[in-house]
């Protein structure tokens, strides 16, 4: 598939499991800007994601929403102190996109949408996979079901929100691409079996098949591909893009990595190979873990840069 290129790309980071006040901007992070006041207003963390993402091609801007967080209460917390900080217009975002059906990534969905409908675009669409609206848990050996939520997809219909599930790679506005179904190559990318779904009265492994990811194509840059939880494995996603997009050179990769308590044997190998696709910038959130966070940034500390709710990357072509 044909990825345009884009001029510019925006992501400021909503919800994150990290908060650092004190962090310097980096590279292409731009840090919250400290307010005269700085013990008012300070960001929460917790576990889970939402990004606010911004691109340009010419005179043409496409904003959206990718994943909304654990809950209500830090998403929505969150959102309000950042729109006001950085002047974001909630009513010019008509496209949000889920990554996946867990608790942490769709946690303030309906609490936003219940508070911010009147102010979107009438016609404004959530994308998901296929899969993203089924019941969910993990069932570990000798412990109890813990239970992984459910997004209800009727009170969001209700809420005038169309639902656009996805399967195959699909193209938003000619600038930013959703990965569609990832395939899983590597051998160490897998999902333990105590991840569970209910598909159809079936208690079956959960595989994550309909897990979305982001890509766009960064004029004179290559590829900025955004995970959110990665549970097809960040590596899969990024050979996933290169693969649908004909694009080799990789800028960025940014976002959870799943790998918070994996073996090591698997932190090293996704290590090896995300240097291996000598990327530009790589920013680990949510659920990648310190430990191979560390790991990255021992390899390749020039590559590496922490992430802090609040942080704002400005992205722009070469």
């Amino acid at each position: 598939m044909n990825l345009p290129e884009v001029d510019r790309i925006r992501i400021t980071s909503v919800v994150d499991n990290f908060v650092d006040l004190l962090l310097r901007d980096e590279g292409p992070a731009r840090r919250r800007p400290r307010r005269e006041r700085v013990f008012e207003g300070c960001l929460c963390a917790e576990h889970g994601l939402a990004e606010l993402v911004e691109s340009s091609r010419g005179t043409e801007v496409l904003p959206l929403m990718f994943d909304f967080g654990a809950s209500p209460l830090v998403f929505l917390h969150n959102l309000d102190l950042l729109v006001q900080d950085y002047g974001v217009d909630l009513g010019a975002i008509r496209t949000m996109v889920l990554s996946h059906g867990h608790w942490d990534h769709f946690g303030g969905l309906l609490a936003f949408l219940r508070q911010h409908r009147e102010s979107l675009p009438e016609q404004a669409h959530l994308y998901a996979g296929e899969d993203a609206f089924l019941a969910r848990w993990q069932a570990a050996p000798r412990q109890p079901r813990r239970d992984m939520g459910m997004l209800d997809q009727a009170a969001i219909e209700a809420l005038g929100v169309g639902i656009v599930k996805v399967r195959e790679p699909q193209l938003l506005s000619g600038q930013a691409l959703l990965s569609g179904e990832i395939a899983r190559r590597t051998s160490y990318e897998v999902i333990p079996s105590t991840m569970r779904v209910d598909r159809d009265g079936e208690d079956i492994h959960d595989e994550l098949p309909g897990e979305q990811s982001i890509v766009y194509h960064l004029r004179g840059k290559g590829l900025v591909v955004l995970t959110a939880c990665g549970h097809a494995g960040v590596v899969n996603t990024v050979m996933h893009a290169r693969e649908v997009t004909g694009v080799e050179e990789v800028h960025a990769i940014i976002g959870g990595f799943h790998l918070s308590g994996a073996p090591q044997d698997r932190i090293q190998s996704t290590v090896d190979d995300l240097i291996g696709f000598d990327p530009d910038i790589i920013v680990p959130m949510h659920c990648t873990g310190i430990e191979t966070i560390d790991a990255l940034r021992e390899r390749a500390p020039e590559k590496v840069i922490f992430n802090s709710a609040g942080t704002r990357y400005e992205l722009t072509a070469g």
